[in-house]
């Protein structure tokens, strides 16, 4: 399938997620599982991956704290919601508290790929991790065989033993039904941190 069709379905999959249209609960997904069945983070099989500038980051580093893991695009419109959101919670949260990792699905190559990705970091004055995913490896790491019912933007919310608390697909809502990303990610990353 030809690079603009992946895009023009993937964003159709974005919108049907925002307007509450796309797959499951967390449950629904096959996962990527250890071997007594929980969900873990960062994945044994994929735990180092270049960031915004081309350095390794790993993943292991964030053992410990409560983790966003934010999947979305350059090109998504969605995406570009919750970025000013996602900004704000990172100055809420201690960092030795709470990881915000954006995974940035955009596909070519890093020579391409980083050079786009330092603008749109500068002008959405993201003050978060940024990683790049282009050949989809980590995201595979989540979504096993059931890619149909993913679109972006997708988060997952890690608790500190590195299991998934909660999967967001589109932009996520409040416990109103309001499109309110903050609200929402902060009611989960709250509910991770008051446990003892």
């Amino acid at each position: 399938m030809r690079l603009w069709m992946r895009k023009i379905l993937l964003c159709g999959l974005v919108w049907a997620a925002v307007l509450g249209c796309a797959g499951g609960e967390p449950e629904a997904l096959k996962l990527a599982k250890n071997g007594q069945g929980e969900v873990v983070f960062p994945p044994a099989e994929f735990y180092e991956i270049g960031d915004h500038e081309g350095k390794v980051v790993d993943l292991r580093d964030f053992k410990g704290r409560v983790v966003l893991l934010n999947f979305w695009a350059t090109w998504c419109g969605p995406c570009r919601y919750e970025i000013p959101d996602l900004v704000k919670m990172r100055s809420e949260y201690g960092t030795d508290q709470v990881a915000i990792i954006g995974v940035s699905l955009d596909q070519g190559s890093d020579d391409h790929v980083q050079p786009l990705l330092s603008k749109f970091i500068e002008r959405y004055d993201i003050n978060y991790l940024i990683v790049h995913d282009g050949r989809h490896d980590l995201v595979r790491q989540f979504v096993r065989g059931d890619s149909g019912s993913m679109g972006i933007p997708m988060t997952f919310v890690i608790d500190r033993e590195g299991r998934i608390y909660k999967r967001h697909i589109g932009v996520p809502k409040d416990s109103k039904g309001k499109i309110n990303p903050r609200a929402a990610l902060s009611e989960d990353i709250n509910a991770l941190l008051s446990r003892s």
